[in-house]
């Protein structure tokens, strides 16, 4: 053991022994027989500053036995906000007939049909009703059938005659949302078949 301390000074030690959870300072006239201690109870300590009582450092931090230390906290990353992605919406009206909306809105009706698709899949319908044959085409209205439209970067059909959307039919100002990466829909019953697709733009 040191002889000085940091100081410089000369270190007085002395004996201690514990009692009653206490360690006790034994006089330096003490026997170990008036002081009756046994071996495991004697304590040697600086009488200045005994080391159960040394202050720790200013920068040490408290710990319990069996303990470590916390981790740190991790604070939450700042992210740019993330912009929602955008759909483009096109109209298969045929084979090899593929039509794109443009701006939000879309009416369609029989005349937007026999104005978009080919003339020879239009002449085709008209020869089976010329015929006494039933033609899808003839099922869709002449008037405002049904509506696609675009509202908060979300598509939708709005339909005013009968129109079939995945089995289920709407009518008269009902809506569906077009989930991507779209849909078929019917125009009347076991009318013209439209196929929807929404692309990511």
């Amino acid at each position: 053991m040191p002889d000085y301390d940091e100081q410089g000074k000369r270190i007085t030690y002395g004996l201690y022994r514990e009692d009653s959870g206490k360690k006790e300072h034994i006089p330096d006239s003490y026997t170990l027989a008036q002081a009756r201690i046994n071996a495991q109870d004697v304590y040697i300590a600086n009488v200045s500053s005994p080391w159960w009582q040394a202050t720790p450092p200013a920068n040490a931090s408290p710990s319990l036995p069996g303990t470590s230390p916390l981790p740190r906290r991790r604070l939450p990353v700042s992210l740019a906000p993330v912009s929602p992605t955008t759909y483009a919406c096109r109209l298969q009206l045929a084979p090899n007939c593929m039509v794109v909306v443009q701006g939000d809105y879309l009416e369609l009706n029989r005349n937007y049909l026999s104005d978009k698709l080919p003339s020879t899949v239009v002449l085709a319908e008209k020869a089976r009703v010329f015929s006494g044959y039933d033609s899808r085409l003839m099922r869709v209205s002449r008037a405002r059938h049904c509506d696609i439209y675009r509202q908060d970067d979300c598509w939708y059909v709005r339909a005013h005659k009968p129109t079939y959307v995945n089995g289920h039919v709407l009518d008269k100002g009902k809506i569906s949302k077009i989930q991507p990466p779209g849909t078929t829909i019917v125009l009347g019953q076991d009318g013209w078949p439209i196929i929807i697709e929404l692309v990511a733009t």
